[in-house]
């Protein structure tokens, strides 16, 4: 009987723990037309936002999403749609990205860079709250006559996030108090 109970308890835990491996995931498109652009136009045609050049003006593109239930985004995955590329050599545009409005890495177009889909990999410490904004925000100024970039919208992207090493030894302790108060109860 004291097998039978161990072996259910070893088969319960490890399920528990193989559960909680893997990251949650969310999907979504970025930018969209219900993106919040600042650039020197906006949208350019119902596909294309841009043109992108200045951190001065606050150039950026910020879009909002709710009930994402990713708490703790440690992930980013990105597609960006560069449709337009007028910079001249030597020039590129540098961005911050930001997760819930926390830093989590920088994107940059140059002039050699074309144009077409780059994707956009970062990893970083774990965003506080649930995922809720996503932001790509200029952080330089192209020279004036240096040329800009323009974006598609609709490409897409996810954020996930990875159990961290203290959420295990939570549970594995909470199991333990528990396996201990059942001991007590039969004894």
């Amino acid at each position: 009987m004291k097998a039978k109970n161990f072996l259910r308890s070893v088969v319960l835990i490890g399920a528990v723990l193989a559960a909680s491996a893997h990251a949650n995931t969310y999907s979504f498109s970025f930018p969209t037309a219900g993106s919040t652009v600042v650039s020197s136009v906006g949208f350019l045609t119902p596909t294309e936002i841009g043109y992108f050049w200045s951190m001065s003006r606050g150039d950026s593109v910020t879009q909002g999403y709710a009930g994402s239930g990713v708490f703790g985004t440690t992930n980013l995955e990105l597609d960006l749609n560069v449709t337009r590329n007028t910079l001249n050599s030597g020039a590129s545009v540098q961005w911050d990205v930001l997760v819930n409005g926390q830093d989590v890495g920088d994107w940059n177009v140059a002039q050699g860079d074309g144009t077409g889909i780059s994707h956009l990999s970062l990893s970083f410490g774990a965003v506080g709250g649930e995922f809720n904004s996503l932001a790509l925000v200029v952080k330089n100024n192209v020279p004036g006559g240096q040329g800009s970039i323009a974006l598609g919208i609709d490409t897409r992207g996810s954020v996930s996030a990875v159990p961290e090493p203290e959420t295990y030894g939570m549970l594995l302790g909470g199991l333990a108090v528990m396996g201990l108060m059942a001991r007590r109860k039969r004894a």
